[in-house]
């Protein structure tokens, strides 16, 4: 029998992630999935697999997410991503917590194993990653700016052993998309801070990140596949401060700031809109 568990899921053009993700969760008895507009067949998968699906359009990510929470039928929620999967033995974990009332903190730190390039990686920082994923949704919601979003919660999470494993890339040039478009969100999310940058500062800043994740996190461990994260380690670094830097120098950086500031009215005044939702 299902656990009285919710999971809450954001999505956009996810047709090749969906449906290992959902599957996974056919022990949880409420899914909800916050679409912003995919497409591809995300939808259709995701009503066919027992979602209940709704649309919203993107506004960030923890706002997104805050939404998708807010849709849930119980206290407790489990938050995934669409490209991770719940393995068996979290399952076997999170059922346990629930049957044998276990639930002694408001919220639970879940590790992440990612999957690149045909390999577990367990080094350079990417495991165990330890997240806060499962929490009673009156104790905890997702802050942070437009990159980075993380669950604040009240009272200290307990620690979980079983992983999410983390399908993260489809291959490289999925990685280096992702990377153009978060070094962006970084620089403009810095610039509104008004931070700026160097190309020196920006070099240092990569050479530090591929040091650091190929050495001192012992990526050097995981082989080949290490080795190029550290690489893309020292390229991400070096492209979000490089980004800060053109966004700081640039003659128009006056128009960009005053555009910001129009941004954020805009929004407020748009926010009626944004919280339409439409049951699919």
């Amino acid at each position: 029998m299902p656990l009285p568990l919710s999971c809450a899921i954001i999505t956009q053009n996810e047709e090749d992630n969906i449906s290992r993700t959902l599957v996974a969760l056919s022990f949880i008895e409420d899914i909800v999935v916050i679409d912003s507009g995919s497409t591809d067949k995300t939808v259709e998968i995701a009503k066919s697999l027992g979602a209940r699906v709704f649309y919203r359009k993107f506004v960030n990510y923890a706002d997104q997410k805050n939404f998708a929470i807010a849709q849930t039928k119980y206290d407790w929620v489990l938050a995934v991503d669409a490209d991770e999967v719940v393995s068996n033995g979290l399952k076997a974990e999170i059922t346990e917590l629930f049957t044998k009332n276990k639930l002694q903190s408001e919220g639970f730190l879940i590790p992440r194993l990612t999957y690149y390039l045909g390999k577990w990686i367990r080094f350079g920082g990417y495991y165990p990653n330890y997240q806060i994923r499962l929490f009673k949704k009156t104790a905890g919601e997702f802050s942070g700016g437009l990159v980075h979003e993380r669950v604040k919660l009240i009272g200290k999470p307990i620690k979980l052993k079983n992983p999410l494993y983390h399908y993260s890339y489809k291959n490289i040039s999925d990685h280096l998309k992702f990377i153009d478009r978060y070094s962006s969100l970084f620089a403009e999310e810095e610039f509104r801070k008004g931070k700026s940058s160097s190309v020196l500062w920006a070099f240092l800043k990569g050479c530090f990140k591929g040091f650091y994740m190929y050495w001192i996190r012992l990526g050097i461990l995981d082989g080949k596949q290490g080795f190029v994260l550290a690489l893309l380690g020292f390229y991400y670094n070096f492209l979000k401060y490089l980004k800060l830097y053109e966004k700081s120098n640039s003659i128009s950086s006056f128009f960009v700031m005053v555009d910001s500031v129009h941004d954020v009215k805009s929004r407020k005044s748009t926010k009626k809109d944004s919280n339409q939702v439409h049951v699919g």
